[in-house]
């Protein structure tokens, strides 16, 4: 009988080790995870659980140190996307709120630690850290108050609306600003990598700067977390930066450059928030799957009845697919010299956008359909689909929403000149 395995991932493209992580994610999901999930809910605030499963997941199951070269106490993981996008889909099926907060500790980082394009000096200063026997979190602080996903709308609006600001005062960066709703803010995060601009209201890319913060730098503070919807697991404040100093090295790359290779990092969050809708929505055909085959009405299990095997049908068919094309962009992103394009070409910024939106409102209809021929069950935490219906929902609405998402991806197909 069909399981989860059956749909497309493929062999030639995923190497046996990256699919044995992908095992081992799983079983320690399911046997370590599972039993508290539905504490987790509660735990928004604290994060007593969560921490501690984020500690098994980053540091004693290798996911930090993943991305960060041997040389610095890493593993060094060739096809970084096809990684990150089989450590999403594997976390995502049992909680993408906790999947979110583990990505996120290295998604900022991912500039400065993919080849071929390695700031060696941060990496090996860090690599004890990320890579030690002790639990360090990564934040990418993006987005501000003012001007939310304007940040991510690169193209258009070109980093001018950027409020947070990076002086060079001597050796050091002086960093004054506003974040909010950074994944692991709040007490999680130890190092924040910091989306700012040397000059207010500039366009010039060499203006668009990335620098590394430590949590307990001197004028760092953070507000309480947000009580959300869904993603509990995923601790989102706001940050403040009072004339903060950090080292001059503390810049990930330096102009043009930081802009340049943060471009391969929002094509990897587009690809990988899609591998999340993956995990999810698989998570969801299990679920409906037992239970249309013991729910039991008319005399026959549900699900051969016609109109639940139709949404059955849709529920496979939207995982099958959204599988399909995002391991195909993922292998045009980990291997340029098929796809012919540089992995920060902002082409992929837009193309993935496509992707993301696409896997978005899949995962929305596969959890809501699936909840519809639950009825009251589906509405009832017991069986985690409404659990999912909560959860992926910012999954659309972070990075730029959906709105952003659509402009970017026609931008590219239609050559847009005003939008």
């Amino acid at each position: 009988m069909p399981t989860i395995d059956d749909f497309i991932r493929p062999s030639e493209w995923v190497s046996d080790f990256v699919s044995d992580l992908g095992k081992v994610l799983r079983k320690w999901g399911e046997e370590r995870y599972v039993p508290i999930r539905q504490q987790v809910d509660e735990d928004w605030r604290e994060h007593k659980l969560i921490e501690p499963m984020m500690k098994e997941v980053l540091v004693d199951l290798g996911i930090n140190a993943a991305f960060f070269p041997a040389e610095a106490g890493g593993t060094d993981m060739p096809e970084p996307m096809a990684v990150a996008n089989v450590i999403c889909e594997e976390l995502a099926r049992i909680d993408s709120g906790l999947c979110t907060a583990c990505i996120c500790s290295v998604w900022g980082l991912m500039p400065m630690l993919l080849k071929p394009h390695r700031n060696m000096e941060l990496c090996v200063e860090l690599g004890p850290k990320f890579c030690g026997e002790e639990l360090y979190v990564g934040c990418h602080a993006m987005t501000e108050p003012a001007s939310g996903a304007d940040i991510e709308n690169i193209g258009r609006m070109q980093g001018k609306t950027i409020q947070t600001t990076a002086t060079l005062e001597g050796g050091d960066w002086v960093i004054n600003g506003h974040k909010i709703w950074p994944t692991n803010s709040g007490k999680v995060g130890d190092l924040y990598v910091v989306v700012c601009t040397t000059k207010k209201g500039s366009t010039d890319p060499n203006d668009f700067a990335l620098v590394l913060v430590p949590a307990d730098a001197e004028g760092v503070s953070v507000g309480n977390p947000y009580q959300k919807c869904g993603m509990s697991a995923d601790m989102n404040t706001d940050i403040w930066f009072d004339h903060v100093r950090v080292p001059k090295r503390y810049r990930l790359h330096g102009p043009g450059d930081d802009l340049k290779y943060w471009k391969r990092a929002i094509s990897i969050g587009n690809i990988a928030s899609a591998a999340m809708c993956v995990g999810i929505m698989k998570s969801a055909y299990e679920i409906i799957k037992k239970w249309t085959t013991e729910r039991v009405i008319a005399g026959k299990p549900l699900k051969e009845h016609s109109m639940v095997a139709e949404m059955l049908s849709e529920v496979a068919i939207l995982i099958e697919s959204a599988s399909a094309w995002m391991w195909c962009y993922t292998r045009d992103l980990d291997h340029p010299e098929i796809s012919g394009w540089d992995p920060w070409d902002e082409r992929f910024v837009l193309k993935t956008r496509g992707l993301a939106l696409y896997a978005n409102n899949a995962v929305e209809r596969a959890c809501s359909r699936a909840m519809d021929f639950m009825g009251s069950y589906g509405y009832a935490r017991e069986f985690d689909i409404e659990k999912h219906w909560r959860d992926q929902k910012v999954i659309g609405l972070w990075m730029g929403g959906k709105g952003l998402k659509t402009l970017e991806n026609a931008r590219y197909w239609y050559d847009l000149e005003t939008l």
